[in-house]
């Protein structure tokens, strides 16, 4: 019920409209609320917005659970998709154990009775975020350093692993063994056996450097992980807790669940859950280099790192997917296209930023069963929306 009610708010906020200059817009920061404008008012033919909308409703692109549309710092599009989740994963068992259970409909796509929607692994977006934040305080050293230096409490199975630097972890080009390009479904699936152990960073650090760091993209959960316990290590205090006081409370987020890995680490590879409007909030935030009204709260500097393509993803296809730390920079159909970046989580959870455009779209999704039928909804912003409006 409360979920529904949340629901229903989200499309009735949606209706509203509040008038606002375009220079006033784009500065403004949203507190308790945003601004609402009419698509057409900020340069977006309303024409494809509804009729994707219609087709989500219809289920023709899977288990879309909210899409969010934010343009020149007003809301222009807001709504919620109800799914039947008892339902559709009744008698389904994920392979790793309870609080894992990602088919369990009490503890996934939601938390409990609440709108916070899991993230997955946008969660590593935003742990990014706060290890750049940690740099600037100077409460951790450059991204020269090493994993060594960084847990000087943990032991390496390999010297060459101690070696890796924070900057080719955040590029995911650390070099470690690491499979988790096979199904999340089986257990060699490294992202899936490390949710059976009890220390999913001593997992990590048992592997072998199998490519010398820094040549090579191989997406690496646990490695993500790491950066918690890094963060927690350097500071003294929970990645949660120092999120709170240095991300969450300066862009107006104050409901939030983040569960917590079994060696007692924030999970920052994929515990994060937000309603859709405060992952809004964080996308808006990236959009504006890292400020927020008059505060810096992300170094400018680190969002423009977060957001270039440091390797290609497939080796085979350079001018593909690239990958910046802890962000995807997304494919276009020509080099002349705006450029769009942006999280990715398992299900369908994904902050979407087009800088030359002004433009964020936020999505939330739960389409994880391994015959799941989607289309991805990056694809579906981009064809749809970015391609229908001019550049400035």
């Amino acid at each position: 019920v409360t979920r529904w009610l949340a629901a229903l708010r989200g499309i009735s906020a949606a209706c509203y409209v509040t008038m606002a200059s375009a220079s006033f817009a784009e500065t403004f920061v949203p507190g308790d609320q945003w601004l609402y404008a009419d698509p057409a008012s900020v340069g977006i033919d309303p024409a494809p917005l509804q009729a994707l909308d219609a087709e989500i409703r219809a289920g023709e692109h899977g288990n879309i659970d909210s899409m969010t549309i934010i343009r020149h710092g007003q809301m222009v599009f807001d709504r919620r998709y109800q799914w039947d989740y008892d339902a559709q994963h009744a008698g389904l068992v994920y392979p790793s154990p309870p609080p894992w259970d990602y088919f369990n409909p009490q503890a996934y796509p939601f938390h409990g009775e609440t709108d916070l929607h899991s993230l997955q692994s946008v969660s590593k977006s935003v742990m990014s975020a706060l290890i750049g934040i940690a740099i600037a305080r100077g409460e951790l050293p450059g991204t020269d350093a090493t994993l060594g230096d960084l847990l000087p409490h943990r032991e390496f199975a390999d010297p060459a692993v101690k070696a890796v630097t924070l900057e080719n972890v955040l590029k995911m080009t650390a070099g470690i063994d690491w499979e988790e390009e096979v199904s999340y479904f089986s257990q060699e699936n490294d992202a899936t056996a490390v949710e059976s152990t009890n220390d999913w960073v001593g997992y990590l650090l048992k592997k072998r450097l199998s490519v010398e760091q820094g040549t090579l993209f191989d997406y690496n959960s646990a490695s993500s992980q790491a950066l918690s316990e890094i963060l927690t290590t350097a500071t003294g205090v929970p990645t949660n807790a120092y999120a709170e006081q240095h991300l969450f409370g300066p862009i107006g987020i104050t409901d939030y669940f983040w569960n917590t890995a079994p060696e007692g680490f924030t999970n920052a590879g994929g515990g994060l859950f937000l309603n859709a409007h405060d992952l809004a909030r964080f996308a808006l935030l990236f959009l504006r280099e890292g400020s927020w009204g008059e505060e810096q709260v992300v170094p400018s500097e680190w969002v423009r790192r977060s957001a270039t393509s440091w390797i290609p993803v497939d080796a085979n296809d350079p001018d593909g997917w690239g990958y910046g730390y802890q962000w995807w920079i997304y494919r276009h159909q020509t080099e002349s296209s705006p450029k769009m970046y942006g999280g990715w989580g398992w299900g369908g959870q994904f902050p979407l930023i087009v800088p030359e455009l002004d433009l964020v779209a936020v999505f939330t999704g739960w389409n994880i069963k391994e015959d799941a039928d989607y289309t991805y909804a990056f694809d579906l912003f981009y064809d749809r929306v970015v391609t229908s409006i001019a550049r400035p």
